[in-house]
């Protein structure tokens, strides 16, 4: 369903986007290789020094692969946020989260989408499958605005509130769909970007 935005459906939502419900858990894959972006870039430290809370010692001891509360991720990346970093350095850290992640979620939809005459359009008809690998709950959308230009979005995703996450979502994008086109450009749609929603547009050559 596209409601009152434009473009062509490539994944559709399943409801209204009012009707679908948040995601209630989130892959312990993206919180670790986020942390580990962090201390690579020497941020280690203040970001350990800002993650105070009930979740502190459960996001510290998490290891790949496993499903985590969303409150737990909300705990990590409200620590991120507290950072204050610029938004060069959030982009970088976000892909820099997505060259950790290969051969884990975003490694399987990298993977799959390989190939001769792969373009972004590839990955992204199968987003769902990508998305199941990262949340329980909330959706994500796919339309097509021209041949190499798309709006994605994140729907009941209650990390959209979250500056730090919804900066570096632009580098994860860049990261996932750069390896298929020789430039790629990302930008929010203020618009679509809620509590519980994100959108971008994006374009390549």
């Amino acid at each position: 369903m596209t409601g009152d935005h434009p473009g062509e459906v490539v994944v559709g939502f399943s409801r209204d986007r009012k009707q679908i419900a948040d995601a209630t858990y989130f892959r312990s894959t993206w919180l670790t290789s986020s942390i580990a972006s962090l201390r690579e870039s020497g941020l280690g430290a203040r970001y350990e020094h800002e993650l105070t809370g009930a979740h502190r010692d459960t996001v510290l001891s998490a290891v790949p692969g496993v499903w985590l509360p969303m409150d737990v991720a909300i705990a990590h990346y409200s620590a991120c946020d507290r950072l204050e970093l610029e938004t060069s350095v959030l982009v970088a850290l976000g892909e820099g989260a997505v060259r950790r992640a290969h051969g884990t979620s975003l490694g399987f939809a990298v993977r799959m989408a390989r190939g001769a005459g792969t373009t972004p359009w590839t990955l992204l008809s199968q987003v769902s499958r990508f998305w199941e690998h990262t949340c329980k709950g909330g959706e994500v959308g796919i339309f097509k605005l021209g041949p190499k230009d798309a709006r994605i979005e994140h729907v009941g995703f209650p990390l959209a509130r979250i500056k730090y996450n919804r900066v570096t979502m632009r580098g994860i994008i860049s990261g996932m769909l750069g390896l298929f086109c020789e430039r790629l450009y990302v930008h929010e749609i203020r618009e679509l970007c809620t509590e519980r929603s994100l959108g971008f547009r994006v374009s390549w050559a």
